[in-house]
């Protein structure tokens, strides 16, 4: 028999390292699953009706998987992700000044507990080697949403070089244009190598600049920078994590719908799977309803970027598929939410994947 591979469609795509190779597989008895169905009885009428499915079940599945953490976000994803217009990451653009050549130039105050406030060009700042570039994951603390983007900003650090601060300074506050800002510690802030970010994917962020914090929750972000506020505190503010319920985040991104699968294809899955606090230390499989799971390690991941994988599987009897993926952290966090896909295979597949 040839062996195809099928590539299911989904969201973001990239190459990957081979990681680890094949299980054992076992076919076991079928759960029956109850799914509803929308017809039209004799008189015209549309009602709901319960339909049986039955899922073969795969024991200790096996296959192939690969990892990176180099893939980022569709940038027209990223956008809709967090709500935002044209080019920006858990923010929207909408301030500049011009110069006389019409050329945008990014000015920010720096002020606060500090014996001078002063403002300073972003984009001279850069032109003096400051530019540094790097991968960063954005989440929502209460929410499912993430994204990865590739970065380009200066370094905190490198802004505030100049301010000679008052006694006590410990704390931060980047404010937006719309006023919007969050008070964190300023060890935290500088320890993270947070960023003042004028490209996202290679893209100018229009007239603008957006505070970005790796390994951090996005509310801290903020957009449109106007003003840096360097600030002495009675108490050293706490960082929100991400909530409990989106700790080890995972998702499958294929959509086998349309797909047309046939004995003996090898199907690939992907997806993506981010914690915000501990390294992704394994993504898990399984075939038969969580009765057993399949491990694959991610060694060496970090928490800067989200994990994608890929797994490659071959079906070796004819039904109807439900493969389930998990993540563990590097602590022992599994995911409280896992992602499911299903998908049917046929003795022979009927057409092309749409």
């Amino acid at each position: 028999m040839k062996k195809n591979t099928r590539r299911l469609l989904s969201t973001a795509s990239g190459a990957a390292m081979l990681l680890a190779g094949c299980a054992s597989n076992a076919t076991v008895e079928q759960p029956s699953v109850q799914e509803e169905a929308s017809v039209q009885n004799d008189y015209g009428i549309t009602v709901t009706e319960a339909k049986t499915i039955e899922y073969a079940k795969v024991a200790n599945v096996g296959g192939s998987f690969e990892f990176n953490q180099d893939v980022v976000s569709p940038s027209d994803e990223v956008f809709s992700i967090f709500g935002t217009a044209l080019t920006g990451l858990c923010a929207a653009p909408s301030y500049a000044l011009e110069n006389n050549k019409g050329t945008a130039t990014m000015y920010v105050n720096v002020k606060g507990d500090i014996r001078k406030a002063y403002s300073i060009d972003i984009k001279e700042l850069a032109g003096e080697g400051k530019e540094t570039t790097r991968i960063s994951l954005c989440a929502c603390s209460t929410g499912p949403a993430s994204a990865t983007g590739k970065i380009t900003g200066v370094k905190l650090e490198d802004v505030i070089q100049m301010a000679d601060f008052n006694d006590g300074v410990n704390a931060i506050k980047v404010v937006g244009s719309d006023g919007y800002g969050q008070v964190l510690p300023l060890s935290y802030a500088l320890e993270k190598e947070a960023l003042i970010v004028y490209k996202i994917n290679g893209m100018d962020v229009p007239s603008s600049t957006q505070f970005w914090i790796p390994e951090t929750v996005a509310k801290y972000f903020t957009r449109d920078v106007v003003d840096i506020e360097l600030l002495a505190t009675d108490d050293v503010p706490s960082v929100d994590a991400r909530a409990d319920e989106y700790r080890a985040q995972i998702n499958i991104l294929n959509s086998a719908e349309n797909a047309a699968i046939a004995l003996g294809d090898t199907v690939t899955f992907e997806g993506y799977a981010d914690d915000l606090g501990e390294p992704i230390a394994a993504i898990e499989f399984s075939m038969d309803g969580g009765e057993t799971w399949t491990s694959y390690p991610t060694d060496n991941a970090t928490t800067e970027s989200w994990v994608y994988w890929y797994f490659n599987y071959t079906p070796k009897e004819i039904g109807t598929y439900r493969l389930t993926a998990r993540a563990v952290t590097a602590a022992g966090t599994v995911s409280p939410l896992e992602s499911t896909v299903t998908f049917t295979v046929s003795e022979l597949a009927g057409g092309e994947i749409a």
